[in-house]
């Protein structure tokens, strides 16, 4: 009776051990951003209008570095300037999910987009950034459009003059997962622009 008991523990955990790692799999992303952390500085980054753009060695995040595009020349358009990252492949019908981290000196909008070059068309989002501690942000569309040509990742600051910081970039194919910079319960925003947590509450 012994023996059958422990043969059934064993069985049990064999399966939960089967389930945790096929979860552990399934979480496992691909990111297309190139530099995404930044720890190469700005490459593969660009800021228009000669504004600054930079990494921020005063601001620590926990993975790479923190960037600073400090806005101070704006043009005629929302998009002027705009901050586009390297290049990458999307398919036509496939959700897609960025993810980044970001605050500003004030409270402010960005927009952030999938934006296809040459023809500039793609999903895209506002977002209402708040001041204080960097806090994530995602969205998940369906990409309406397929390579080639390339999609960047775009981001306009809509005419608004200021500072807003930036880290830890992640694109990849289908929904928002989690990821595992330290023990925490993770955050995101909602498409409705819902704050659920910050790094400041994260890194208590």
């Amino acid at each position: 009776m012994i023996i059958r008991i422990f043969m059934v523990l064993l069985l049990l955990l064999a399966i939960m051990l089967v389930f945790s790692f096929s979860d552990t799999n399934a979480k496992e992303i691909e990111n297309l951003v190139f530099n995404p952390d930044f720890e190469s500085g700005v490459d593969g980054w660009s800021l228009g209008l000669g504004n600054v753009f930079a990494v921020d060695k005063k601001e620590k995040f926990a993975v790479g570095n923190v960037v600073l595009a400090d806005v101070q020349n704006v043009g005629a358009n929302d998009w002027e300037p705009e901050i586009h990252s390297k290049g990458f492949d999307v398919k036509n019908g496939t959700m897609y999910t960025c993810s980044f981290w970001a605050k500003a000196d004030a409270k402010r909008s960005i927009g952030v987009k999938f934006e296809q070059l040459d023809t500039w068309v793609g999903p895209a989002q506002n977002f209402n950034l708040s001041e204080g501690e960097l806090t994530e942000y995602f969205f998940s569309p369906v990409m309406t459009m397929s390579s080639p040509p390339q999609v960047v990742v775009h981001i306009q600051f809509n005419k608004q003059k200021g500072k807003v910081w930036l880290a830890h970039f992640r694109v990849y194919e289908g929904k928002y997962v989690a990821d595992d910079l330290v023990a925490k319960p993770k955050i995101a925003v909602q498409p409705s622009g819902n704050l659920t947590s910050t790094w400041g509450k994260i890194k208590q």
